[in-house]
């Protein structure tokens, strides 16, 4: 059937009236476009990319993925019989995940319905994904209404993902199945998990934007004299004193854009720290990251380094990653930690006065100046992370301390992203390639994180790499690594050994010295780790002896991750005079009067967050946080007009 037949067809359609004139309107004019973008009608499949650009993409919208998973998790268990599949694309149409009915994702490979299959109306013609990516609206399309004469055989819904801070497209929700099989609620269904999604990514930017403002108010007391800037991982400028936004200005060549941080959001957060630098030369940046991702910056313009500006034209800016900033301690509290040699990724301290803790400790330093491969191994949340960039300081390696989750790497792209891959490697391979996180870690630590959940595939990578150190990068040469090993698990290695699930012969390479980490509520030092981390997240709070006793009773499962979680409430709490939890279970955090006040810096925190949000309306601020005008005045600093 060639293209004129299948048109003639297409116009007897219409002519019976099949469709309502908006939807004969949409599917007319995909159908032009997909005639413009020379598409022919017996095109057979979508376009399929490389795992490896597979790969960058899906991790380039992690945050996208991360606020679609629930809802395609959830898909799996309503889709599972219904021969329908969820989607997820990137902006461009290229499928990012899928989840449903396993008969219809197998189906849906013969057209490259499928993760890598890039569907925009310029790779496959009229599509569901492809339209609504070009209308900017929800759209469906029904078996004979698509371009491509294979693709017929299937009816899709989609709807547009939009950034809930600025409209721009994010990617496309989409339900799939067989034409045959046509479910009128699909389009709904579609739309419904597509506004999910925007909610979950809105929720999202108010959580990172109130955590940026939190971190700022804490260390603001160390920039009283300078002019800051708080912005957020969009580039969208949070707080800025004046002075600092003309600074801006000024280096922006007199431009006077009410935005001039806006382009930050589409660079990568990596390259943030060189692009700063371009736009003020003369500042300093403090990245801010959560457990997931960079969410910001602090860009601080210091008064005493404008000064000298003029005369050391030549000076430099320098980046200070947030996860290597802490607050220094007291000096009645430097015998609870283990002080760390000042080196790149050292850890901020590591509490040890538990005599067994104590003993692990000294036994990983001595493995660690002699380069073995060590093994901690631990409950979840029993810090051992922290033990691992410990052993990172006490070697004394000056290279990069690298953590990897074994269980996070996809089998499909595992050598891609240990090893990395050369220029041209593969099609669409970022300029200059990419040198993987072996040799990231080359003279310095490579970390692998949960090894009870290796993949397979994985082990097998990981044996050839220990027989000789030994990476060869993806379309480039062999070249020898030196990489102190160290790798953690909360698994029963013997268990999983037994069950065929890991190899023992990698177990006899990594765990030349295995050490175990005791749970929280087997420890001697509770009060030390409680004041060891109160003295990080807020130095001005006060905790009293009755309340860390208290706080010892309790189980802990979640270990020392789930104590800072608590502490962390409790500080927020005091913001306000009181507890998060039950009245007789309070424990009641103080801040001293002649403290900082980082207490209410973030009951503070939070005002600014809303008032951000609300575009400055301080009737809005003050009815979403059920409090007067008057309380948003104070925080903000400004008189109430008369």
């Amino acid at each position: 059937m060639d293209q004129r037949e299948v048109l003639a067809a297409w116009e007897k359609f219409v002519e019976r009236g099949a469709l309502s004139s908006d939807l004969r309107s949409s599917v007319a004019a995909s159908w032009q476009r997909s005639r413009n973008h020379h598409v022919t009608v017996d095109r057979a499949r979508a376009p399929l990319v490389a795992d490896a650009e597979l790969f960058r993409r899906r991790a380039k919208h992690a945050s996208l993925r991360h606020a679609a998973r629930c809802a395609l998790d959830n898909s799996k268990t309503f889709l599972r019989d219904a021969n329908s599949i969820m989607i997820l694309t990137d902006p461009s149409g290229l499928i990012i995940d899928t989840q449903g009915d396993d008969r219809v994702i197998d189906a849906g490979r013969a057209v490259h319905l499928e993760h890598g299959g890039r569907w925009s109306e310029a790779d496959i013609g009229t599509n569901a994904i492809g339209a609504a990516i070009a209308e900017s609206k929800p759209v469906q399309i029904r078996g004979a209404e698509h371009f491509c004469s294979e693709v017929q055989r299937w009816t899709c819904a989609a709807v547009p993902v939009h950034d809930p801070s600025d409209g721009e497209l994010l990617g496309v929700v989409d339900i799939s199945g067989p034409a045959s099989t046509f479910n009128p609620q699909s389009l709904a269904l579609a739309v419904a998990v597509g506004h999910h999604v925007e909610g979950v990514l809105a929720q999202s930017i108010r959580q990172e934007r109130e955590e940026l403002l939190c971190r700022f108010l804490a260390k603001r007391a160390q920039w009283s004299n300078d002019e800051c800037i708080v912005l957020d991982r969009r580039g969208t400028i949070l707080h800025a004193t004046e002075r600092a936004l003309n600074a801006i200005r000024h280096d922006q060549h007199g431009i006077h854009d009410d935005a001039p941080t806006r382009f930050l959001k589409t660079v990568p957060f990596d390259e943030w720290p060189g692009r700063l630098n371009e736009l003020l030369p003369n500042a300093s940046f403090n990245l801010v990251k959560n457990e997931r991702s960079g969410i910001g910056a602090i860009v601080v313009l210091h008064a005493r380094r404008r000064q000298l500006a003029t005369h050391q034209s030549a000076q430099k800016s320098r980046l200070v990653p947030e996860h290597r900033e802490t607050t220094g301690p007291s000096s009645a509290r430097k015998d609870l930690r283990l002080e760390t040699p000042s080196v790149p990724g050292a850890a901020a301290g590591f509490v040890a006065r538990d005599p067994a803790v104590r003993a692990v400790v000294r036994q990983v330093e001595t493995a660690a100046a002699r380069k073995m491969p060590i093994l901690i191994r631990g409950e979840t949340g029993t810090g051992k992370e922290q033990l691992a960039r410990h052993a990172h300081a006490a070697s004394g390696r000056t290279g990069a301390f690298i953590p990897v989750n074994c269980a996070a790497l996809p089998e499909s792209l595992i050598e891609t992203e240990l090893f990395g891959y050369a220029e041209g490697a593969f099609t669409g391979a970022r300029r200059g390639g990419a040198i993987g996180l072996v040799k990231e870690a080359d003279g310095g630590t490579l970390f692998l994180d949960e090894i009870g959940d290796m993949p397979v595939a994985l082990q097998a990578v990981l044996l050839r790499l220990l027989d000789d150190w030994t990476v060869r990068p993806v379309g480039g040469v062999r070249s020898k690594v030196d990489v102190f090993l160290v790798s953690a698990t909360n698994a029963r290695l013997d268990k999983v050994v037994a069950e065929g699930r890991f190899r023992s012969d990698l177990l006899y390479r990594l765990n030349t010295l295995e050490v175990t980490l005791p749970r929280l509520r087997d420890r001697s030092d509770f009060d030390a780790i409680v004041r060891h981390l109160l003295d990080a997240i807020d130095p001005s709070c006060e905790i009293a002896p009755a309340d860390i006793a208290h706080l010892a009773t309790r189980p802990w499962p979640g270990n020392i991750r789930e104590l800072r979680n608590v502490l962390a409430r409790f500080t927020i709490a005091g913001a306000d005079g009181a507890s998060s939890e039950t009245p007789r279970e309070d424990v009641v955090l103080h801040a001293p009067e002649a403290a900082s006040g980082s207490l209410h810096d973030t009951h503070r925190a939070r005002i600014l967050a809303v008032y951000t949000e609300t575009a400055g309306n301080v009737s809005e601020t003050a009815r979403r946080l059920g409090v007067s005008r008057n309380t948003i005045y104070r925080a903000l600093g400004q008189k109430r007009p008369e």
